[in-house]
């Protein structure tokens, strides 16, 4: 009697087994595990490799070297966080500079909270272009990252550069 019991368990067991191995299960579920992934947003493509470049009063500069693009001799365009210490807030925006007219806009900004590095809000949007200066903050975050962008688009993982 007890052969017969095992023999129930372990036919429903294989039941299971094949419901969660055909491919009608797989295909009901697919539409749950897209939109959990458009979900999370906090999902990057590409993890940030920010560096400090310098600060102003409570605000700390930051460029991720790896969004730095360079479209033309007097463009350049990446990522630049600033670090609110006494709002412990991080913000990052998508900046776009023009140095031959001195000229800046944000084309996205996202704000997270320091500490805990999760985002509030985020929004797409183009702000008017702004001047810069030449003594500014901004100036040298444009400097560093086209000195940046030079002298490491030949490295190799080596560290050798070749032309």
């Amino acid at each position: 009697m007890e052969d017969f019991f095992k023999c129930k368990k372990i036919s429903a067991y294989k039941k299971k087994m094949r419901l969660f191995s055909s491919p009608a299960w797989l295909l009901a579920a697919m539409p749950f595990f897209v939109i959990v992934l458009l979900l999370s947003g906090s999902v990057e493509a590409v993890r940030a490799d920010r560096y400090f470049v310098d600060y102003e009063g409570n605000t700390g500069y930051y460029v991720d070297v790896n969004s730095i693009e360079l479209p033309s001799d007097h463009e350049v365009e990446l990522d630049l966080y600033l670090v609110k210490l006494h709002s412990r807030y991080m913000y990052r925006y998508r900046a776009y500079f023009d140095t031959a007219e001195g000229s800046y806009e944000y084309r996205n900004a996202k704000v997270y909270n320091y500490e805990t590095k999760k985002l509030m809000s985020g929004a797409a949007y183009v702000q008017e272009r702004l001047s810069y200066g030449k003594s500014t903050m901004l100036q040298e975050v444009v400097e560093f990252a086209v000195g940046w962008k030079k002298s490491h688009i030949y490295k190799t993982q080596y560290g050798e550069t070749w032309e």
